[in-house]
């Protein structure tokens, strides 16, 4: 399709520029979409340019949890990128894979990445109980009577691992749970 025409302008769309010859609204439609497609571009290069070389790991990826009642995780790493999933489970451990300035690149126990301001994050370790009910024990044996038992997504204070079982507090109690029952203990190999 031609972009200009040297029909009368008859549509409504239509408009006459100086030269005296019609450009059609598609004509218009056009240009508007690779505008679209020119700042979608920019925005992705900011992006990058901003998440490459200078966006680092700190001293390898470690845990933290969530310190705020609420915290917006964005795409880029300042407040002028979008929002891209809002937290409200204070205590909800966050993996911490890079940081650029104050911000840092955390991933949740559900893979889901993104940026959030240091501010939101405390150091302090959770762990998050994972794959149905899972119960914790008096020692670190199977056959250790139960304490209690604790639901997927329950969140608990992490105390120490050893040998592949994880001491917790939870509930006002304290006891082992399965380190592989729980998401928050230890970073992945890379």
């Amino acid at each position: 399709m031609p972009l200009m025409t040297t029909r009368p302008c008859r549509n409504r769309g239509d408009t006459r520029p100086k030269h005296g010859r019609c450009l059609t609204s598609h004509v218009f439609a056009v240009a508007r979409g690779a505008a679209l497609v020119a700042a979608l571009a920019a925005l992705l290069g900011m992006v990058a340019a901003v998440v490459g070389p200078e966006a680092r790991a700190q001293d390898g990826e470690r845990f933290v949890s969530l310190k705020a009642e609420r915290a917006n995780l964005r795409v880029g790493p300042g407040r002028r990128y979008p929002i891209e999933w809002v937290y409200t489970r204070p205590g909800l451990p966050l993996l911490v894979i890079a940081h650029f300035d104050q911000w840092r690149w955390v991933r949740d126990h559900e893979g889901t990445k993104g940026w959030m301001h240091k501010s939101l994050l405390s150091t302090r370790r959770t762990a998050i109980v994972m794959n149905g009910v899972q119960t914790m024990r008096e020692r670190p044996l199977s056959g250790s009577p139960a304490v209690l038992r604790a639901e997927a997504g329950v969140i608990a204070d992490l105390l120490g691992c050893e040998d592949g079982w994880c001491q917790i507090a939870l509930a006002g109690e304290d006891g082992w749970m399965p380190e592989s029952a729980l998401w928050g203990t230890r970073a992945p190999a890379p």
